[in-house]
């Protein structure tokens, strides 16, 4: 089997891997330029798709290649093909850990307390508890606010939802150090499950300070496999987190995941919606050590996408289908494209 050809339709957003046998592997929400299919199909065209790993490297050889986000869509793209080849589920094809996955609600009342614009602090106590009553796993929720009215708010969504369900502070590496640690202190009277960004992304040495003054675990974001080895030696956070687009493909989450699997670390998956949730299930259904998908209750999936994912009794059930198992009406892609890039 070899790939004859790179098709990306767009507004409409979905990626197609076209090959000599029928097959085909598909990403949605891809966002690219034809600059940036061009680059990729030398590296894709008249090869073996199962080749994902010898495609992986020379997508990063290139100097000046295509941005992460398109990259990972040609990784997503190449394991739904590959699982499709094999006739499994992708989960099954790497390995098979779970059939289901909790799902941790990943808030949309955020915004900045000071701010008439943004959501008060009741109104994200309000969320947190309609969260729970909903059935969700987990809340995770990330205002932009000044340190005595965040330790206020951390104090009430505690006390509205009780001492047993977890809860996620994103602190939107919008603290400096010592804020940061007194927020972490904050939360460690709270009983949060973790801190999310305390620091920016690779600041080690201030990440470090916060996590060694806080009980409560913290979390890096990483964008690479290297990234995430660079958090776990220096120990600049207590676990890493990490997305398929932001990262590069599945490929990059895999390696992170299992970096930080080996020092006993969890790695936690970014937010998605039906777009790239359908990747990030997959992914969570093979790793022990992601706790939650993260979903909003407004997740939309296109239009195009006949089997969006939806949440049961606070879960989300993996696909049975073969690779990802999104299942697509190529009719409605056409109605939706404006512009068909392909190489």
């Amino acid at each position: 089997m070899k790939i004859t050809k790179i098709s990306l339709h767009q507004p409409a957003g979905l990626l197609r891997l076209v090959t000599d046998e029928g097959l085909e592997g598909h990403c949605t929400g891809v966002t690219a330029s034809a600059v940036d299919v061009d680059l990729a199909a030398p590296i894709l065209v008249g090869t073996n798709p199962l080749d994902r790993e010898r495609t992986w490297w020379a997508m990063r050889d290139l100097d000046e290649g295509p941005p992460p986000a398109f990259r990972a869509g040609i990784d997503v793209a190449l394991w739904d093909l590959s699982a499709k080849i094999a006739g499994r589920p992708l989960f099954r094809h790497l390995g098979g850990f779970r059939d289901r996955v909790p799902v941790c609600r990943a808030s949309t009342a955020g915004g900045d307390l000071s701010c008439a614009a943004g959501a008060s602090a009741l109104e994200i106590v309000k969320d947190a508890k309609d969260a729970q009553q909903a059935g969700f796993k987990a809340y995770r929720f990330g205002v932009s606010a000044d340190e005595n009215a965040l330790v206020l708010l951390i104090r009430e969504i505690r006390a509205a939802v009780g001492p047993d369900f977890p809860l996620i502070l994103d602190g939107r590496a919008w603290y400096v150090v010592d804020e940061a640690i007194r927020i972490g202190k904050a939360l460690d009277e709270a009983d949060f499950f973790y801190f999310d960004r305390p620091r920016p992304r690779n600041d080690h040495t201030g990440g470090k300070q916060v996590a060694d003054e806080i009980d409560t675990p913290t979390s890096a974001e990483v964008c690479s496999p290297i990234e995430a080895s660079q958090v776990m030696t220096l120990q600049s956070a207590d676990h890493i987190r990490t997305g398929v687009c932001g990262a590069g493909g599945i490929t990059d989450v895999l390696k992170a995941a299992r970096c930080a699997e080996a020092f006993g670390a969890y790695c936690h998956l970014d937010g998605a919606g039906n777009s790239d949730g359908f990747a990030h299930i997959q992914v969570a259904g093979v790793l022990r050590n992601t706790p939650f998908l993260e979903m909003t209750d407004q997740e939309i999936a296109p239009p195009f996408v006949l089997n969006p994912l939806q949440i049961e009794d606070g879960f989300v059930h993996l696909p049975d289908q073969p690779g990802l198992g999104i299942e697509i009406d190529l009719d409605a892609v056409m109605d939706l494209t404006s512009e068909l890039i392909e190489a």
